[in-house]
């Protein structure tokens, strides 16, 4: 079953427990033997953690483990399945433990873009663009028309939300629900729009093609990581976080990696990755105000506003 670009269900649901630090590492040490932490940090929302470790004999390794089954197995089958077509530009499995949901990883030489003039680099995205190809082309298509469907079925479910957080919008005296209810007519008629789309080929997609994730060495070679959120979708899906992060203000980087990629998105595609953005802007906008994230707020507020051509509020 394809999921939706980083598609999260609105539902509450109980947090499942995530391995301590000492379960982890005790399992380390009987594989790597004695390790050294020498980084550390959570994902997001707290929902895995990451170490790097090297080992007495000088050996640097990632320790990532995560709290729900999901991203353990798209992370943990992606790696061994698609992201081998990428060869040393994505992480090696060194061990996997299905109870700790815990993978231990080779260290891919670099650091990531985010925050550098990497980030704005064309270079850079020309060569992210190849990389991307790569990842896309690692098994034959699938082709099946469930994508609008799914995105649909998806966008109501935050509808839903967006009126439990904010809103139905029916107080003439609520303007920020009245004004909310009114940009979610104007998203779902993008979303809309997906239902008529019919078949897509649905390939290994990335899915969170940020600039944290990209790795970049002393020599300008882009690796990738985190396969957490990977699953097939359309193509066109990778592009999201491109074209509302380092492309909005900048075509020329755009242009740059689709040079690499060696595909131009048709208009068809675009009115699949509007849908996409409708429905992860309004997830994000409503997920950022239910659990005071002011970040995922601004952003979820930024993509809805490029993509409806305004700012509302």
């Amino acid at each position: 079953m394809t999921a939706i670009a980083g598609a999260n269900a609105p539902e509450t649901r109980p947090a499942a427990r995530i391995a301590s630090d000492a379960e982890v590492l005790d399992r380390v040490h009987r594989t790597l033997g004695p390790v050294d932490v020498v980084v550390e940090h959570w994902g997001r929302h707290k929902t895995s953690r990451v170490l790097h470790v090297v080992t007495r004999g000088g050996e640097q390794a990632v320790v990532k483990w995560h709290r729900d089954d999901g991203p353990y197995r798209s992370e943990s089958e992606s790696l061994q399945q698609y992201a081998v077509a990428l060869h040393g530009d994505a992480p090696r499995i060194v061990t996997l433990d299905d109870g700790l949901r815990l993978l231990v990883l080779s260290r891919l030489l670099g650091e990531p873009a985010a925050g550098t003039p990497h980030e704005t680099d064309p270079d850079i995205h020309y060569r992210l663009g190849e990389l991307v190809r790569k990842l896309h082309d690692a098994e034959p298509p699938r082709r099946h028309d469930r994508f609008g469907r799914l995105i649909a079925a998806e966008f109501e479910r935050w509808s839903l939300e967006a009126e439990r957080v904010f809103g139905v919008g029916d107080d003439p005296a609520d303007e920020r629900a009245w004004r909310l209810a009114d940009e979610r007519h104007l998203a779902r008629q993008h979303v809309a729009t997906a239902l008529d789309l019919g078949v897509f080929d649905h390939v290994p997609a990335h899915r969170a093609l940020r600039p944290e994730h990209w790795i970049i060495d002393p020599g300008g070679h882009v690796r990738l990581i985190d396969f957490s959120q990977a699953e097939h979708e359309p193509r066109i899906v990778d592009l999201l976080w491109l074209e509302y992060g380092p492309w909005r203000d900048a075509p020329w980087l755009r242009a740059a990696f689709l040079h690499g990629y060696g595909r131009t998105p048709t208009d068809r595609d675009q009115s699949a990755l509007n849908a996409v953005a409708a429905t992860r802007g309004l997830e994000l906008l409503v997920r950022g105000t239910r659990t005071r994230n002011a970040a995922e707020k601004r952003l979820g507020r930024a993509m809805l506003d490029r993509l409806l051509g305004a700012t509302l509020f």
